[in-house]
């Protein structure tokens, strides 16, 4: 790599990005093709499609090597209209299967890639999560966690269609009849 082809990134960074580069480039022949990142994606039990796979790949100009890979990251990165807010949130995507995180899957993405996180760190973040019975999580409330100001933001249109039923006050006098009504027949 010339000089200053890495501008933006660290020591740490580039070696973070060739460990995941030699990771997925599983045929081992210096380039990142079809195969290798669905087996990639597959390693980490996320299925992904032709048009997926097609669509991760048109990213990068030309072949996916490491250079072209490490261009790639920084023109998304050089903030080229994206939010971090964003990236956050196309990070989490990647892991969110029908609006919800498989727990297990992402722990351990946690643990052996990037900054990993040991075990008490990742019990320690997801503590704060309410996780079902097959060890989902809504993405919806991973995504609060990191991004809350974009989730309050989406919660403050919603009382908007209130506005209606304001329009007709009669209405509203049957409905607050009809709970005192209610309310009366209970306490009998």
């Amino acid at each position: 790599m010339g000089k200053g082809q890495n501008e933006g990134f660290s020591a740490e960074q580039i070696e973070m990005y060739k460990d995941c580069f030699k990771i997925m480039d599983i045929n081992k022949d210096g380039t990142i093709d079809k195969n290798d990142l669905r087996g990639a994606f597959d390693n980490v039990g996320v299925l992904m499609n032709e048009s997926e796979l097609d669509g991760l790949l048109s990213e990068i100009s030309g072949p996916c090597t490491f250079d072209n890979m490490i261009k790639m990251f920084q023109s998304k990165m050089a903030g080229d209209g994206n939010d971090p807010d964003d990236l956050i949130i196309q990070a989490f995507k990647a892991y969110d299967i029908c609006g919800k995180i498989d727990v297990k899957m992402f722990q351990h993405a946690l643990s052996i890639w990037g900054d990993k996180m040991s075990k008490a760190e990742i019990e320690d973040v997801f503590s704060e999560f309410d996780i079902d019975e097959d060890y989902m999580v809504k993405t919806k409330e991973v995504l609060g966690l990191f991004v809350a100001q974009k989730e309050e933001e989406k919660k403050e249109p919603e009382p908007e269609p209130e506005a209606p039923a304001e329009a007709n006050p009669d209405e509203e006098e049957g409905d607050a009849k009809k709970k005192k009504k209610k309310k009366k027949k209970a306490a009998k």
